[in-house]
């Protein structure tokens, strides 16, 4: 195997570009099926869970009705969707049953490529430990969803929001990675003195970032969405009466869902301030190249709109139950994305063809 400072030749280097584009993608394209799949209360459809014979769904009305026979049997048909017909069932079905094959394709996608570059030598150190990180974090969050789903199928037909926010951060943490791979192989020079205060406060920032994401996957999770449709006060208060009455007191960080929403919504708010007070800060220091001054107008831009898409998800959700969340979840994606490049960038050097056009 190179050496952990060998730089992959031209072609094995495209080759592994696009490997790491489709990772990327892919993890894009199953994050808005999942996220359908939620919204359309679609989850719980499928009761088993079979890795391998999975792939087949019901192909006869023999085998849609053993499958709609199973489901019945389940608490959420019992409890929230009795009396449905078969092709209600379907509609639902399908949705899970997609969810479940991509998931099954982003695993293979990750493993099988990996796997080829491996076994030819054309990994060096670095790339070969990370990718194989990839594949567990893959294999991590296959586990982790069927995890999730059982939780929903006991008495309560509703999954634990802590197994949910789970669920999505190893979602996050398998693009983080992929993203992260394809940035070292853009850019294979470390910069000698990395400007330390900058990344600092980028790497707080990107913190602040994943835990409101991991408050975002509660809010869904325990519909607290739904609870104060106003903003910025909730129901004409500031702070509404009975907010953070659970006992003990840390319950209600992580258990009230009136409390998790008043959380998510004023970190929200925090990030968003916080991201435009540090680029403008950044950007008066002139310490910045263009390469790096782009993506952080990327991040003012898109922090911008995912601050805005957050308020339009609390005052229109009841009109948007399924297309604003979907976007907000997204762009979350993207936003994340942005602050990894912005990082990577701060301790990396870029050819100078990378610097004028890279994405």
């Amino acid at each position: 195997m190179p050496s952990p400072k060998t730089v992959p030749a031209a072609a094995t280097s495209a080759s592994l570009d696009l490997w790491l584009k489709c990772v990327c993608a892919s993890v894009v394209a199953i994050l808005v099926v999942g996220g359908i799949t939620r919204l359309t209360g679609s989850g719980l459809s499928m009761v088993d869970w079979r890795p391998v014979m999975g792939i087949f769904p019901p192909l006869n009305e023999t085998q849609w009705n053993e499958v709609f026979d199973q489901y019945k049997a389940s608490p959420e048909y019992r409890k929230v969707n009795l009396g449905m017909d078969l092709a209600g069932f379907k509609d639902i079905f399908f949705w899970e049953y997609l969810h479940r094959i991509m998931g099954r394709i982003v695993g293979l996608l990750c493993l099988l490529p990996y796997l080829w570059f491996l076994f030819r030598g054309k990994l060096n150190a670095s790339l070969g430990v990370k990718g194989l990180v990839l594949v567990l974090l893959v294999g991590a969050q296959g586990l982790m969803g069927w995890y999730m789903v059982k939780s929903g199928l006991v008495s309560n037909p509703e999954v634990s929001h802590y197994r949910l926010a789970a669920h999505l951060g190893l979602a996050f943490s398998v693009f983080g990675l992929g993203w992260w791979m394809l940035r070292d192989l853009r850019a294979p020079t470390r910069r000698a003195s990395p400007p330390g205060r900058l990344s600092l406060l980028a790497c707080l920032l990107l913190a602040l970032l994943c835990l409101q994401v991991a408050y975002g996957a509660f809010t869904s999770g325990m519909k607290a969405g739904y609870g104060f449709n106003t903003f910025p006060m909730m129901e004409n208060e500031w702070v509404p009466e009975g907010l953070f009455g659970l006992s003990p007191f840390w319950k209600n960080f992580l258990e009230d869902k009136f409390s998790v929403q008043f959380i998510h919504r004023w970190m929200g708010t925090l990030l968003f301030l916080a991201t435009l007070a540090f680029a403008w800060w950044a950007f008066r220091s002139k310490s910045l190249d263009d390469f790096q001054g782009r993506w952080l107008r990327r991040i003012v831009g898109l922090v911008t709109v995912q601050f805005l898409l957050g308020v339009a998800t609390i005052l229109l959700i009841m009109d948007f139950r399924i297309l604003l969340p979907v976007v907000h979840q997204l762009v979350a994606l993207f936003l994340f994305a942005s602050f990894l490049a912005f990082i990577h960038s701060l301790g990396n050097g870029y050819p100078q063809k990378e610097g004028r056009s890279a994405p």
